[in-house]
């Protein structure tokens, strides 16, 4: 790293990475920011931000401002991506139309994670997973219509799992909302 004629700790002119007083703090081995002794509980070189962080990582620091998420899970009774979906669209609604009721504008995106299976020609079971996003949108430009949604997410599971590939969907194992606070 070329020296940028400030401190890239502390922001402070220097010619070096870091001056002289970031020098000598420690760093954090989560954050990589250098900070003073009294800023560590331990002595795993972990810094007390990073240790009250939430297990999920879920909160301000992550996905760029997250402010809210929902995750849905499956039950024995979804037979198909198409019966969660349907199952669960009322709810999906109403969480997105609160988000917006409490923020006005919001930026959201969906994820739905989908195991397959494939059966070789030995017998032998072969698995994988995959992760199926709707792209980025923001609620002033496009409501969510969960019959849409619905029909994109098949499209792309049908587009994984077509052309005679022999993947088939063994379960499906959530669909995630996240959405922002959005202020253009």
């Amino acid at each position: 790293m070329l020296p940028t004629g400030r401190c890239r700790n502390c922001s402070v002119p220097t010619q070096n990475l870091l001056c002289d007083t970031c020098r000598n703090y420690i760093r954090c081995n989560r954050c990589y920011r250098y900070l003073s002794l009294h800023l560590y509980h331990n002595d795993d070189g972990i810094c007390n931000a990073c240790q009250n962080r939430d297990a999920h990582n879920v909160g301000r620091y992550a996905h760029d401002r997250l402010i809210g998420d929902r995750t849905w899970t499956v039950t024995r009774d979804d037979i198909s991506v198409s019966d969660f979906v349907r199952r669960i669209g009322d709810d999906v609604i109403s969480t997105y139309e609160s988000g917006v009721v409490e923020n006005t504008t919001i930026k959201y995106y969906m994820e739905m994670a989908v195991d397959f299976q494939w059966t070789t020609r030995d017998g032998y079971i072969q698995s994988t997973s995959a992760r199926f996003f709707i792209p980025t949108t923001t609620s002033d430009v496009e409501n969510l219509d969960i019959t849409n949604f619905m029909m994109r997410l098949l499209e792309k599971v049908d587009a994984f799992s077509g052309q005679n590939s022999g993947w088939t969907v063994s379960q499906v194992k959530y669909l995630r909302l996240c959405w922002g606070n959005y202020r253009p």
